[in-house]
């Protein structure tokens, strides 16, 4: 049994007990077997089911925000949300379920020509701790509209939320098998995602797990999308609204604890308004109120895990050894919190180009802080990192925003904005970042498959169908 614990003061909530390598290949079978009934089903039935699980969880937001709490440390605001979100995940791809269509091809008088498209299959999604619950309806909720059945393996550390959805998932009506939650650590994962009878694998998660998850789907050669982590920049130029931008710096950065792959953990001012942007910015973290993610007054939570805590501390020590600290938030002085996971938000700048903390990503509250004087400079900084996420531009310029989004290296790119996420745009990386999209209709692309059909309207043979035609197969 792997206990869970609450990062809020290191109590254990619950023990679950790891999927077993012969119980996943068990789950395999049962979603094979499942699921081309599923996909037979039209997609309007496949909606009607995806919307009642999406009534389920709006019904139970409150409980479920609170379990999700007590298992990440994230404020009570943001898991609220979350919640929200995971139920329009549902109800989004509910209507996905019922837009699925090929296309007739005109190749020539002699053939009518057309595509289908079809499910992969099982398809095996694996997430992080970071976004439980959402990520566990952004993997499970398209794959089952498109006629998918689905494994979920969440992360062992923060399981309690995934496996409260598949109890709902068999309330809302879903067959028996189709639909499995594998708690688990990495013996479970890897009996997944080298199953030779997984079709897709969609993961999202670090890049060190994503190489290795690409090695095992490598043997079987299984489709695989990767949703990794970021380095991402958020770049300030002087025409900017300086207000709007620096809150969305702070936010940006410190919300969810610093635990999100879209984290803008690198800030990038224009020499004319570094001093003045660094201040306000320093001044807004000292603010920040770190302590129990269920008092309303708090703005960061604790680091979901011990190991978390202990990487990111030690990448703020090391940091302030070597460099300048600008601003740190204070830690909770409440003593039911003594036990807690908690880091002081912190800001560091001027810092070496070569310096970890702007090479690496840290996963927690921590800034790192440039300048740049030109355009050009300004460009090479938000591309001087292996990752390529997200990033952001803060600038009146119109024709600059669009220019720098034309050119800097990311799989996603917010101007005069950061962190604004939608089921409906397509999200994904470059680099260290992954590959494959998620989301929109990319999402069709990632859980369908193209069959083409070609038939014959030609009496006898069609013409380039014999050996050397110009319509022949090589």
């Amino acid at each position: 049994m792997a206990e869970v614990v609450s990062p809020i003061d290191a109590q254990v909530l619950a023990s679950v007990a790891p999927t077993s390598p012969a119980q996943v290949d068990a789950a395999v079978r049962a979603a094979r077997a499942a699921q081309p009934a599923w996909a037979r089903r039209t997609g309007s039935d496949r909606a009607r089911v995806l919307h009642r699980i999406a009534d389920l969880i709006e019904a139970q937001i409150d409980d479920l925000a609170a379990t999700e709490t007590r298992n990440t440390g994230k404020i009570l605001s943001d898991t609220r949300r979350e919640v929200r979100r995971a139920a329009g995940s549902f109800r989004y791809y509910a209507g996905w379920a019922e837009q699925v269509r090929g296309e007739t091809i005109p190749v020539g008088p002699e053939y009518h020509t057309y595509t289908v498209p079809e499910p992969h299959g099982v398809v095996a999604g694996v997430i992080p701790w970071n976004v439980p619950f959402f990520f566990a309806a952004k993997k499970i909720a398209p794959a089952l509209a498109f006629g998918n059945a689905c494994l979920l393996k969440p992360a062992e550390e923060t399981p309690l939320t995934a496996l409260a959805l598949g109890d709902l998932l068999v309330e809302a009506g879903i067959p028996e098998g189709l639909a499995q939650v594998l708690p688990g650590g990495r013996e479970t994962g890897a009996a997944l995602v080298s199953h030779p009878d997984v079709d897709l694998i969609v993961f999202t998660g670090h890049h060190d797990t994503g190489k290795a998850i690409a090695r095992a789907a490598a043997d079987n050669l299984t489709p695989i999308a990767l949703e990794l982590g970021g380095k991402s920049p958020q770049v300030i130029f002087p025409d900017a609204d300086l207000d709007r931008a620096v809150e969305a710096v702070v936010l940006g950065v410190f919300a969810s604890c610093g635990q999100m792959c879209i984290a803008g953990s690198r800030l990038v001012l224009h020499e004319s308004i570094y001093d003045e942007v660094l201040d306000r910015v320093a001044a807004r973290v000292r603010t920040l109120r770190v302590g129990d993610p269920f008092d309303a007054q708090t703005d960061l939570g604790p680091q979901i895990t011990a190991a978390q805590r202990d990487k990111t501390a030690a990448f703020i020590a090391e940091t302030r050894s070597a460099g300048r600290m600008v601003a740190q938030a204070a830690l909770p002085e409440d003593e039911r919190l003594r036990n807690g996971f908690f880091v002081p938000p912190t800001v560091f700048d001027r810092l070496d180009e070569g310096a970890r903390v702007l090479r690496e990503e840290v996963f927690g509250p921590v800034l790192a802080v440039s300048s740049f004087r030109d355009d050009a400079e300004a460009l090479r900084l938000a591309d001087d990192t292996q990752f390529g996420l997200a990033a952001g531009v803060w600038t009146a310029d119109i024709a600059r925003a669009h220019r720098f989004a034309g050119q800097v290296r990311a799989g996603t790119v917010w101007i005069n904005t950061y962190r604004v996420l939608s089921d409906l745009v397509p999200f994904g990386g470059i680099g260290l970042s992954g590959y494959g999209r998620e989301n929109g209709t990319e999402a069709a692309r990632l859980y369908l498959r193209p069959k083409s059909v070609w038939t014959s309207l030609a009496s006898g043979i069609p013409q380039g169908y014999g050996m050397g035609g110009a319509g022949a197969a090589g």
